[in-house]
């Protein structure tokens, strides 16, 4: 726990500096506007854009944009199933019933899914063979 709010504490005193980065009321800024130079203002921009770039870098981890992976159903074949035990599943049987859960288990031809409902949710077995619809959140 104590190696948590270390982290934590990281992350805040992080925050503190960008806040203070950003913040153009400061003191110093002032100053030099009241001298009338350009030079040293663009020069004091450069420095906070500077800083601000740095703590981007600290916080991503180098990274100044996090690339998100969208994610979707894909539809899969019959024999490919057993490798997705675990991942979300939408299947549609030959008599209209729709099922969306988690796909917990395949032994032979029946796939066992947890389907989550309201309050909790119920797990039951399908046969593979009475599917018209098979797809993978990927």
């Amino acid at each position: 726990m104590k190696r948590l709010s270390i982290g934590l504490g990281s992350v805040f005193l992080l925050m503190v500096i960008a806040v203070y980065a950003g913040n153009d009321n400061v003191t110093g800024r002032t100053e030099h506007s009241e001298s009338g130079t350009s030079a040293a203002m663009s020069k004091e921009d450069a420095h906070r854009q500077a800083t601000r770039e740095a703590i981007q870098r600290a916080v991503l981890g180098g990274h100044t944009q996090q690339e998100l992976v969208e994610k979707r159903y894909e539809s899969v074949s019959h024999e490919e199933i057993a490798a997705y035990v675990g991942s979300w599943v939408k299947l549609e049987t030959y008599f209209g019933r729709k099922v969306e859960g988690t796909l917990k288990s395949v032994d032979g031809d029946i796939l066992y899914i947890d389907e989550h409902l309201g309050q909790g949710s119920a797990s039951y077995p399908i046969d593979k063979t009475k599917l018209s619809g098979l797809k993978v959140l990927r």
